[in-house]
């Protein structure tokens, strides 16, 4: 069975990759530098917990997982520092080492194509709502700032999402014997459905509903109430996400 640490250091993993990959989403231009720091700061603390994980869990020293948070965390403090509000070369060329580097990072998870695949799906799945939700909360700083980064937000969300579903679906009905009753798969008939039902439930169907109204509220230019629906699948997304990262830790399956 999948540990916790392998769990909570990917999701850590997860955030401090997305949030700087889909940080050009709204320029710096127009946020101010103080967007760009609020992201890299919360990237910052997700990688430095994932460090103490690494470090409580006596993990190698010279591991290129290790190595590979070193460099990220050096980048992200970099830019930290001395970021400001039109983004320079060597602010893109930091942007590129972190990205490639967490990148790389989450393909060690577990290096197989598919699985892979299913790893960057999650983890972008997880990050953009993230984004979003952190993005709408800076209009309270910039009230003026467009809405048009947060309607990309939504249709990123939507092309991830809907990739998300087709290949949970097609996973769900390959392996249909771990559903069937008196299954010896998994953990058991009831709670191998009570994972499934979770998974589809908090992480796609209510995220899928609420994106739609979130939709509609941007488009009126109702900020603070999109903002508390991208809170509340912020918060369904988390609880998605860590479902079917426990799934697919513990039994292999992408759903």
């Amino acid at each position: 069975m999948a540990n916790i640490k392998e769990i909570a250091e990917f999701f850590l993993i997860s955030v401090a990759w997305t949030l700087t990959l889909f940080s050009p989403i709204a320029s710096s231009k127009l946020t101010g530098n103080g967007f760009i720091k609020l992201l890299t700061n919360v990237s910052i603390g997700s990688l430095a917990i994932a460090l103490v994980i690494n470090f409580i869990s006596h993990d190698s020293l010279l591991s290129y997982a290790l190595t590979l948070k070193m460099i990220s965390l050096v980048a992200l403090v970099a830019t930290t520092l001395f970021h400001r509000d039109e983004k320079s070369l060597f602010m893109w060329i930091l942007y590129t080492v972190i990205v490639v580097a967490l990148g790389f990072h989450i393909i060690l998870f577990s290096p197989i194509f598919m699985n892979a695949i299913f790893l960057f799906s999650s983890a972008l799945l997880l990050g953009i709502i993230l984004y979003s939700m952190v993005l709408g909360h800076w209009y309270l700083v910039v009230p003026k700032l467009s809405e048009k980064p947060l309607k990309i937000s939504a249709i990123f969300l939507w092309i991830i999402l809907g990739s998300k579903i087709a290949l949970s679906l097609i996973a769900t009905y390959k392996h249909f014997d771990f559903f069937e009753q008196q299954t010896t798969l998994g953990a058991g008939y009831a709670f191998n459905w009570m994972l499934l039902t979770m998974r589809l439930a908090f992480g796609y169907v209510v995220i899928l509903g609420m994106s739609l109204f979130n939709w509609k509220l941007v488009s009126m230019r109702s900020i603070q109430s999109s903002t508390g629906i991208l809170y509340a699948m912020t918060f369904f997304i988390f609880v998605g996400e860590l479902v079917s990262n426990y799934i697919f830790f513990n039994f292999g399956l992408y759903i």
